[in-house]
């Protein structure tokens, strides 16, 4: 279900209305669990069991390590996952969505999935088994305990993680190794759906048990609030991505609709729908005729290419932040900032602290300081950098481009490290590049770096890769826009969009107040009109098909 459709608009008034009926946080939990159940459910109801078992997973391990896991809770976990087990997977709920077409009750109850006995039998075996497996985990010393079910957590998100999203790029990978020195691979690829968004609530549920296991958070008692938790649907399926000490406080009281909220979320939802839908949908035809298939293009062809899909992304990108971030907090909770202004950074590392803040700080958290941080020599560090960036760009999907862009941004990382340290022992340079023209020369350096990496980013074939970044970084002169082979992609269209993009987002930035802020402070009188011209704007501008997010793929 897509932030732009008419099946959203109505969840989302439903929710409205209910969260104003209800009093009670408990039935406001409810129904905000049902309403984000539904919402992902509705691209395939079968990976909602995915999201059932990660939240069992941790919720038992992180109650256990406290060493207090009744068995009315154990109980309640194996009850939810054999519900769970019959609704979400012994059904079709798919022709659901094409009522009132002719379906009849017992097409609903003939699965489409064909392997559903042998999984229905083996989740019912292990939620029968888990309550007693888990108590001689229960009665381990508290260290042992702790570090065991942190394990199982980690094993096992991590598990659905890999089989899900990695199994068929090292099958891949392993049979053409396999192949290459004369042998045979006994692995194939099992084309398995990937379910969407399964890297952010990964991460998400384990910085929930890995929290637990530091300390630094008590676990949680209400298995409904945590699986509210791992399943809130405004930032589901493309973040942020939120840390349990930002959300489960807010579940203590009633949520409550106020005026203000409500006008602040709508004007902070309304420019990422603008994002979205005026600039980045209208950018995203020519950059797929230009990046889809780069080779033998000129190098002005990939310059532009690649700039309007930078600008493509973003705007993709923190318009559904900014769209799940206002919805939120039209409902009451203040969703993380993601964005800010990473196009203004003037080093890598700034870059990194303004953009997906929140993928950088759960890196940084969870992996690179674990890993020694800064701790040891330059040798360790800039290990630990290329370890954790090689890692976040696997992250981002299972192909090597991934992995070649997640080494270049450690690389340059690293290289911006050594930088900084030979720019301190030389005090006059160093002052000179914090002056205007020395951090407009920084911009520049720090702007060509990230185009070239998401020119990585978004061409998968390797050799499409090779060409198109020998196209970038070595100029060929052809300057002719006739040759440019740009009819099929909209340019008109997109190069406005772009300009636009560029225009709003350099004035945003020229005083302290961002546009939502801008809106926020808008006087009364005038709300009603921006609501006509935003109306009228997107109805002349809304895109003829139905675009998913460009991070629904990872």
């Amino acid at each position: 279900m897509l932030f732009q459709t008419t099946e959203f608009l109505v969840l989302l008034l439903a929710v409205f209305v209910g969260v104003s009926l209800l009093r009670r946080p408990s039935g406001q939990q409810t129904l905000l669990l049902m309403a984000s159940y539904l919402f992902y459910g509705w691209w395939d109801v079968r990976f909602l069991m995915l999201l059932l078992l990660s939240t069992a997973i941790d919720y038992t391990a992180a109650r256990g390590m406290s060493g207090r896991l009744p068995w009315a809770k154990r109980g309640q976990i194996t009850l939810s996952l054999l519900l769970g087990g019959v609704a979400f997977l012994a059904f079709d709920w798919s022709i659901v969505r094409h009522w009132p077409q002719t379906w009849s009750w017992a097409s609903l109850v003939r699965p489409d999935f064909e392997r559903t006995a042998p999984v229905l039998v083996t989740l019912v075996t292990a939620a029968a088994l888990l309550p007693f497996v888990v108590e001689p985990v229960l009665r381990l010393p508290a260290v042992a305990r702790r570090r065991t079910l942190l394990g199982l957590s980690v094993a096992s998100n991590l598990g659905m993680l890999g089989y899900f999203k990695y199994h068929d790029f090292f099958a891949e990978n392993y049979a053409g190794l396999a192949t290459l020195f004369g042998s045979s691979s006994e692995f194939e690829a099992l084309s398995v759906a990937l379910p969407v968004g399964i890297s952010f609530y990964t991460f998400q549920t384990l910085s929930y048990t890995i929290d637990v296991s530091r300390g630094e958070l008590a676990a949680e008692t209400s298995f409904r609030r945590l699986a509210l938790y791992v399943s809130y649907f405004p930032q589901l399926v493309a973040g942020p991505i939120m840390r349990p000490q930002t959300f489960l406080p807010t579940l203590r009281q009633p949520w409550t609709l106020r005026e203000d909220r409500l006008i602040s979320g709508f004007h902070l939802a309304a420019v990422g729908l603008v994002k979205k839908l005026v600039i980045a949908d209208a950018i995203a035809p020519l950059v797929s005729v230009i990046l889809d298939d780069p080779v033998g293009r000129p190098s002005l062809a990939i310059w532009l290419g690649t700039i309007l899909f930078a600008i493509q992304i973003y705007c993709d990108f923190s318009g559904y932040t900014d769209l799940a971030r206002g919805i939120s907090r039209m409902l009451g909770v203040e969703i993380p900032l993601n964005f800010d202004g990473p196009y203004l950074a003037t080093s890598v590392a700034d870059f990194w602290r303004r953009w997906h803040i929140s993928l950088s700080s759960w890196l940084r958290d969870y992996l690179y300081i674990p890993l020694g941080g800064n701790r040891g020599g330059e040798l360790r560090v800039s290990g630990n950098l290329l370890v954790t960036m090689l890692l976040g760009g696997l992250w981002h999907g299972a192909a090597w481009n991934f992995v070649i862009w997640g080494g270049y941004q450690g690389v340059l990382l690293c290289g911006h490290r050594q930088f900084r340290r030979w720019c301190h022992s030389r005090p006059r340079l160093d002052r000179w590049l914090r002056s205007r023209p020395g951090t407009f020369i920084r911009w520049g350096v720090t702007m060509y770096a990230v185009a070239l990496g998401w020119l990585i980013f978004r061409v998968g074939d390797l050799t499409a890769l090779a060409s198109a970044v020998r196209s970038f970084v070595v100029f060929d002169g052809r300057l002719s826009p006739a040759g440019l082979g740009l009819g099929q992609g909209a340019p008109f269209t997109a190069l406005i969009a772009a300009t636009a993009f560029v225009v709003l987002h350099a004035g945003s930035r020229l005083t302290p107040r961002t546009w939502p802020e801008r809106l926020d402070a808008m006087p009364p009188r005038w709300q009603p009109v921006f609501g006509v011209l935003l109306g009228a704007g997107l109805f002349f501008t809304w895109p003829s098909g139905e675009t998913p997010f460009v991070y629904f793929q990872f």
